[in-house]
């Protein structure tokens, strides 16, 4: 009778799992941010639903603070399936796939919910099957906010404001060219080196998200922030081919539903700590210009002459321009 019961479990166990070869295992997921950020908060959450959903079929083992790879390695172990899960920023799968590279462009998006949108239809459809061919499966996307500019010389409400500045940007050419085009002096430095550059002179001006101005410190040295929004690209949680199809469809469905559950706390929390940033950042005397106070018309004019640089396939173009139709 004991036996009749424990195989009449087993059986009712794979059909709850979806007949899946199988029955239980970890998947691993590797992230490089600490215990406690806001990264990694929603990938624990991601395994308390996914373990939920799956009566503990499927546990997630989170290994942050680059315990086993930075961004860029965890893309090379997703891509040759010897990492199971991993999130990584957008920018580190530039280089595979074309759709990325477009997202980039500055002004591309009018705001998070316009990117969200075009995430959800034909572009996004179009950047997973990228992945799929470099051997990855999209689970779900992070908010990683938008990147603003911020001076120590004075308010960005125009292109005229950006004359003679010089503004530290990442090493990207797309956006060095952006810098030049709108009048300015771009600086290439790593992150690190920026509140020192501001102390000597060495640039005027830097850009980045509401919350790593402020905890970065550059809010100190750098009090002008303006709310221009020039980019938006999200973080992506990214499951190995190898080990998506190692799971039963149901188990598929459970962990993608965890996924973008978590990706809906995360945007939440995010836009928290963008609040409390901005609050923070005012409270200490940074002087804040919104978007809708700065003559964005300009500014965007001189951006967009950048598209036909950096697109020269016409498909390419007529996605970026459908992008920009997107309602």
């Amino acid at each position: 009778m004991v036996r009749v019961t424990m195989v009449h479990g087993l059986v009712l166990l794979v059909a709850l799992l979806g007949g899946g070869s199988v029955l239980a295992r970890d998947l691993t997921l590797a992230e490089v941010h600490p215990p406690g950020h806001i990264m990694v908060q929603s990938e624990e959450r991601l395994g308390t639903r996914l373990a939920e959903a799956t009566k503990g079929a499927l546990q997630l083992q989170l290994k942050h603070s680059g315990q086993l790879c930075n961004e860029s390695q965890c893309w090379a172990k997703i891509k040759d399936g010897s990492l199971d899960i991993a999130r990584v920023n957008m920018a580190e799968l530039s280089k595979d796939l074309a759709a990325v590279k477009l997202m980039s462009l500055p002004y591309l998006f009018r705001s998070r919910e316009h990117m969200w949108r075009v995430l959800g239809g034909e572009f996004g459809q179009r950047l997973e099957a990228e992945a799929a061919k470099n051997g990855a499966v999209v689970l779900t996307y992070y908010d990683s906010g938008t990147r603003s500019f911020y001076s120590s010389k004075k308010p960005i409400r125009s292109l005229a404001d950006f004359a003679g500045l010089r503004v530290r940007v990442q090493n990207s050419p797309v956006y060095k060219d952006l810098i030049e085009k709108l009048g300015g002096t771009p600086v290439v430095l790593p992150y690190d080196k920026v509140i020192e550059a501001f102390k000597s002179g060495e640039i005027d001006a830097a850009e980045n998200n509401t919350p790593s101005y402020v905890t970065s410190g550059h809010y100190k040295y750098a009090k002008y922030y303006s709310l221009d929004e020039h980019s938006s690209v999200p973080e992506v949680l990214v499951i190995s081919k190898k080990a998506w199809t190692s799971l039963s469809p149901a188990q598929q469905q459970a962990l993608k539903e965890a996924a973008v559950d978590s990706s809906e706390f995360m945007k939440k929390q995010w836009a928290d700590s963008e609040v409390q940033s901005l609050a923070k950042a005012k409270k200490e005397g940074s002087v804040i210009t919104e978007k809708s106070q700065i003559a964005m018309s300009g500014i965007e004019g001189y951006a967009v002459k950048l598209y036909s640089k950096y697109i020269t396939d016409n498909a390419d173009m007529e996605t970026v321009l459908a992008i920009l139709r997107t309602k």
